[in-house]
């Protein structure tokens, strides 16, 4: 696999001459190192961009010539399905299912934006006989762009169709920890024969590649998916320049299972919504239940029974049903908030550990319940396989404390009463609400975060408009 960074829209022999290694969270072994962006490296693929973007290439391509580029890139994204799922299952640890589900979600990505070419109108404003007005979606210009390391081939999709439609061109960092299916899109790029400089592929450290990007004066617009606190590093960096951001920043996402609700879809939903996903490694992960007492000895006794079932090993296993998290350093993350849920005096109902398999950096499925409101482990998103449990008996008390913390990004109310679950949704400070299921998603449907959660939305109509800038063109008739 190609592990050069692709800047013009080829290839480039390394200009720095270093490497970062990328290895294999399930063993340990080395799935192979990968060319460095430095100061030179940077430098050309902000030239490229710019000068792609002054050119006009996207935002003077025929619609119907960006919807066949977009198409052609999501027939290709399905031809590698399987090559690109095995290696991202090697440096990501997911299981080689979701991983190849990842590039398919990537292609229908690409095809729904290339639907959507033709479909951004201008509006016509009438305020008065004498005048004539218009409001049109432009770009900002060049758009950096950082992918985070538990979705990279998925996110990457979202984030470069929804700015091509509205005509930035691209400078994208993929993860650290797992790049090199990233390249797929490089590869791809080339044999589809994408316009040089819409996008340029740039690998790196975040701490030294991705600040050095930041503070390069190339950028016109930042798309970042992370962290609140690298998300505030990156506003603290650009404030001077006064830089449009788009941020999704994670989640503490609660959901609420109310007395009528379906208690065995509830544990379904909160066995998928917290465990199978990538170890608890996404930012809408179930991290938080509330639940009311009078079924929660029945749903806690079948959660932990299911949940202590549930098989932790490798991605390329296909019996898994938990995989290892990304890195040594996330598992210490994980171990220390497990270690303060328990000082906080929270009962541990299952887990709270390493898995006996020491090869690879894998935790067993963690349950707390009677946690405290304001602990640290009802407040930080953990990023792993641990969700905590709480009661409570009004519904006011439940919307208290789902949205008790500085998050907001999903939640989800599990209740046969369709009127009770548009009350809470109302209620709820997240930008998404899921009703008796988790993960109900769609291409063609827009989320984003409330509050420390980021700003700006991606998916559907609504992240085309997020990712570019209105301006009103007025003219007096006489």
């Amino acid at each position: 696999m190609e592990t050069r960074n692709f800047i013009n829209g080829k290839f480039i022999n390394s200009l720095s001459k270093e490497e970062l290694a990328v290895i294999n969270p399930a063993n340990q072994n080395l799935v192979g190192n990968i060319d460095q962006a430095l100061d030179d490296e940077i430098d050309l693929a902000y030239e490229s961009a710019k000068k792609a973007f002054d050119k006009r290439i996207l935002i003077d391509m025929d619609p119907k010539d960006k919807s066949r580029m977009m198409r052609a890139i999501a027939a290709k994204l399905r031809e590698y399905r399987e090559i690109g799922g095995k290696i991202l299952s090697q440096e990501n640890g997911k299981t080689i299912k979701q991983c190849m589900g990842e590039f398919d979600g990537a292609a229908d990505t690409f095809d729904f934006y290339a639907g959507m070419t033709d479909k951004i109108q201008n509006k016509l404003i009438p305020s008065g006989k004498d005048t004539f007005n218009y409001v049109i979606l432009e770009p900002f210009g060049v758009s950096l762009q950082i992918v985070p390391w538990n979705y990279p081939v998925s996110i990457f999709s979202g984030m470069v169709a929804q700015n091509w439609i509205v005509g930035n061109t691209i400078v994208i960092k993929p993860p650290e920890l797992c790049p090199i299916s990233s390249n797929f899109y490089g590869k791809i790029f080339e044999e589809v024969g994408v316009p040089e400089g819409i996008i340029n592929i740039v690998h790196g450290f975040g701490e030294v590649t991705g600040r050095k990007l930041v503070k390069h004066s190339g950028s016109d617009y930042i798309v970042f998916t992370g962290s609140p606190e690298v998300a505030s590093e990156i506003l603290k960096e650009t404030a001077d320049r006064i830089i449009p951001c788009h941020f999704e920043l994670g989640g503490k996402s609660a959901a609420i299972i109310y007395p009528d609700a379906d208690i065995d879809k509830a544990v379904e939903s909160t066995i998928k919504g917290i465990f199978k996903p990538n170890a608890g490694q996404i930012c809408v992960a179930m991290s938080r239940v509330i639940v009311h007492p009078k079924i929660k000895d029945e749903y806690m006794t079948k959660l932990v029974a299911k949940s202590a079932k549930l098989k932790i090993g490798s991605g390329e296993k296909p019996d898994t049903e938990i995989t290892p998290l990304i890195s040594k350093e996330q598992i210490q993350r994980v171990s220390n908030y497990v270690n303060s849920g328990v000082q906080s005096g929270a009962t541990l109902a299952l887990g709270g550990k390493e898995s006996d398999n020491k090869e690879g950096n894998f935790y067993e499925p963690t349950i707390f319940d009677n946690v405290p409101i304001d602990a640290t482990i009802a407040q930080d998103e953990i990023f792993g396989p641990v969700t905590s449990v709480f009661n409570f008996e009004t519904e006011d008390e439940a919307i208290k404390i789902a949205n008790s913390t500085s998050y907001g990004l999903a939640s989800g109310v599990f209740t046969s009463n369709d009127e009770k679950a548009k009350w809470t949704a109302e209620r709820i400070q997240a930008g998404i609400i899921w009703h008796n299921d988790w993960f109900v998603d769609g291409t063609n449907l827009p989320g984003g975060g409330y509050k420390k959660s980021g700003y700006g939305r991606d998916g559907g109509v609504d992240g085309i408009y997020s990712h570019g800038q209105t301006k009103r063109v007025s003219k007096r008739l006489y």
